[in-house]
């Protein structure tokens, strides 16, 4: 299986953060017996990111982008892959009550900016997030538009903290 991954955040392209998930997801892959090919990193930025994942998917059987789901107003991965893939993003109740239970736990309001987290594309099977609010989310592309062979290939969104990604790889992809 070709596997490759693209690591969303302006914060890994200014040198202060250290992209842990490359090395971490690469020996996780690895120890399950596929290779990644191909690693890249971007800023948050949508055209970055859509050719990223554009490019990814044109060749790989399995493409994971991590960060870029949160609320904050640079968390765009979501939003940039439903549009590349013409998805609607739509509302799912589970993950508004998951996102909802996560706050109430904490005795802590829930920030009404968290609603943009509850929006997934059409279709996608998503991940609620045991160790944060963000889902996770994957999307079978059969036949997958990018590939010239027309092969079916599958896209998987991780959150970026990795107290979130690890547990979330580990438990459900």
């Amino acid at each position: 299986m070709n596997v490759e991954l693209v690591n969303t955040g302006s914060e890994l392209m200014l040198g202060r953060v250290l992209n842990t998930h490359q090395q971490w997801l690469c020996r996780r892959l690895a120890d399950l017996g596929h290779v990644v090919t191909r690693q890249v990193a971007v800023a948050d930025a949508g055209n970055e990111i859509q050719q990223a994942v554009r490019e990814a998917l044109s060749r790989a059987d399995l493409v994971i982008t991590t960060g870029g789901l949160g609320p904050t107003s640079d968390d765009l991965t979501r939003e940039l892959i439903a549009e590349l893939l013409g998805k609607k993003l739509v509302e799912n109740q589970a993950v508004r009550a998951h996102i909802e239970n996560f706050f109430t736990q904490r005795n802590r309001p829930r920030p009404a900016k968290t609603s943009v987290e509850t929006f997934v594309p059409d279709g996608a099977l998503f991940f609620l997030n045991q160790h944060g609010t963000a889902p996770g989310l994957a999307m079978q592309l059969a036949p997958n538009p990018f590939r010239a062979d027309n092969k079916t290939s599958w896209l998987v969104m991780l959150p970026g903290p990795p107290r979130e990604l690890r547990p979330m790889f580990d438990d459900a992809i």
